[in-house]
């Protein structure tokens, strides 16, 4: 009988272990930038929550990254410091790219409006290849073109493709909008 419930004790222990998610698993570092958004944003500690916020810095957490914020409370003598309306303005660094995500939460509609850029720099080729597959994609209508820059509009959607290209360099913005609604 002892053996029987050392298999049960095994079962329950690893059905335990499969139970636990991402976020509770997360490094220390990108638990301090998870946490400084929601504090700073006074959202609702909650899974829900911390997994939309999660879920959109995830990505960005690429081997050896860095991140700063300005928030309402970053200028000491602001008017808005103490705003029912929040924002963090988040940069995150890492080889590869620059994004910054900006969160404004609107407390009294419990909306939480998340805009993300990214921003990628590289050689000139790479980014006219880029810049002529969006151009042949049905999928985006061209917003404006100039001699070093064009960017387009993903139909339907609230998404921007920029691109910069300046020979030898250039540079590709992604650019995305959304909502999310907030309990």
């Amino acid at each position: 009988m002892k053996f029987g419930k050392f298999v049960i004790l095994l079962t329950m222990l690893h059905f335990q272990l499969f139970a636990l998610d991402a976020l509770s698993a997360i490094p220390e570092g990108q638990k301090k930038v998870l946490d400084n958004v929601i504090i700073k944003l006074q959202l609702p500690d909650n899974k829900k929550v911390r997994k939309i916020i999660f879920d959109k810095l995830q990505p960005f957490f690429i081997k050896e990254w860095s991140a700063h914020w300005t928030t309402n409370s970053t200028a000491a003598n602001s008017k808005i410091k103490k705003s029912d309306t929040r924002f963090v303005d988040l940069m995150i660094y890492h080889n590869g790219r620059v994004t910054n995500i900006n969160f404004i939460f609107f407390k009294k509609e419990k909306q939480l409006v998340i805009n993300t850029k990214e921003y990628i720099e590289g050689k000139s080729d790479p980014v006219l290849q880029l810049y002529n597959k969006t151009k042949n994609n049905d999928a985006f209508e061209l917003g404006n073109e100039a001699n070093n820059y064009a960017y387009f509009n993903k139909k339907g959607y609230m998404e921007v493709n920029a691109y910069h290209i300046k020979t030898p360099c250039g540079m590709v913005i992604y650019e995305s909008t959304e909502f999310k609604e907030i309990d």
